[in-house]
């Protein structure tokens, strides 16, 4: 029986640690936000104002649960019961998606293993029955530490938020991690501005450009745009910029320099973004991030909604 009740342990952790990793993909800042806020949190009936913090909260619980699960200390009076409450709140939920024929993906695993509410409804009454059978087969230490709980959960919440910083519509001023490698005279930091990485060369990039045109041009208030560009087809740059239809200010960053890699294209964005990349700042607070052409790709309705 010890042998069942520690595979099973092992698999809840296994099971909570894969869930939050899961709601941070394929960007962390995607996921969090497109599909765990905006497809579970807000239609579960939270503002958008507080499913941001929610949200992290949420996932820093996973984590923890996925820890505190393998631990004994109130794991009776405390872990396995609010893990349960926390997962019946979610069935319910899930519940009313199914009574109304609701079957895209619920945003559970978010989309690295998307799932319907169906199928995340049977998850979680499976992920209850064995939480209820480790109930019943382990002990509370017998000088439980409340106070390590809490300091665990609450270093793990306070990774979350450092990690992932909520964007704000305040006009107080941050920092823009991009600053350093802009030009000074688009000033990124101040006011709203749109901060590209484009190739010359690439479709997808030349109809990003494009559709930002056709935004401003049906908005009074559209800030202004900055384009870097990398210097593998540096030619290109003027048939882009006629495309776009409009003369964007821009530079041209030098793609890979092995010499000086920190101030190459692919390091400054990120090796692991792909173009086009297209992000909205608010006072160097970052409201939108898009990149590449896959679940995190430049959505121009969403984008135009901003400003319209």
């Amino acid at each position: 029986m010890k042998n069942i009740t520690l595979i099973s342990r092992l698999l809840i952790s296994a099971l909570f640690l894969l869930s939050a990793i899961a709601k941070l993909y394929p960007t962390p800042l995607y996921g969090i936000t497109k599909v765990f806020e905006e497809g579970q949190l807000i239609p579960m009936g939270f503002s958008e104002d507080v499913a941001p913090f929610l949200s992290r909260l949420i996932i820093a619980f996973e984590f923890f649960i996925a820890f505190a699960i393998l631990q004994t200390h109130y794991i009776k009076k405390l872990i396995i019961p609010s893990t349960i409450i926390l997962l019946i709140i979610f069935n319910v939920d899930l519940a009313l998606d199914i009574f109304v024929g609701n079957d895209e993906n619920c945003g559970c695993f978010g989309q690295l293993i998307p799932m319907t509410p169906t199928e995340a409804f049977i998850k979680n009454i499976f992920t209850i029955l064995l939480l209820i059978f480790i109930y019943r087969n382990v002990n509370d230490k017998k000088e439980s530490s409340f106070l390590l709980l809490f300091n665990s959960y609450l270093i793990i919440s306070v990774l979350m938020f450092s990690l992932l910083p909520i964007a704000t519509n305040s006009i107080g001023k941050q920092v823009s991690s991009y600053s350093t490698y802009v030009d000074d005279s688009f000033n990124i930091n101040d006011g709203k501005k749109i901060l590209c990485f484009f190739d010359a060369g690439c479709e997808h990039c030349m109809d990003a450009a494009k559709s930002l045109t056709e935004i401003a041009s049906n908005s009074t208030d559209f800030p202004d745009v900055h384009i870097v560009f990398s210097d593998t087809e540096e030619g290109k740059i003027p048939d882009f910029l006629k495309y776009s239809g409009k003369e964007y200010s821009y530079q041209i960053m030098e793609f890979y320099n092995p010499d000086d890699e920190i101030n190459s294209y692919l390091e400054v964005l990120g090796y692991e973004y792909e173009n086009p990349v297209v992000i909205y700042y608010n006072n160097g607070n970052q409201m939108r991030f898009y990149d590449g052409t896959g679940p995190n790709e430049y959505d121009a309705k969403d984008f135009e909604s901003l400003f319209n």
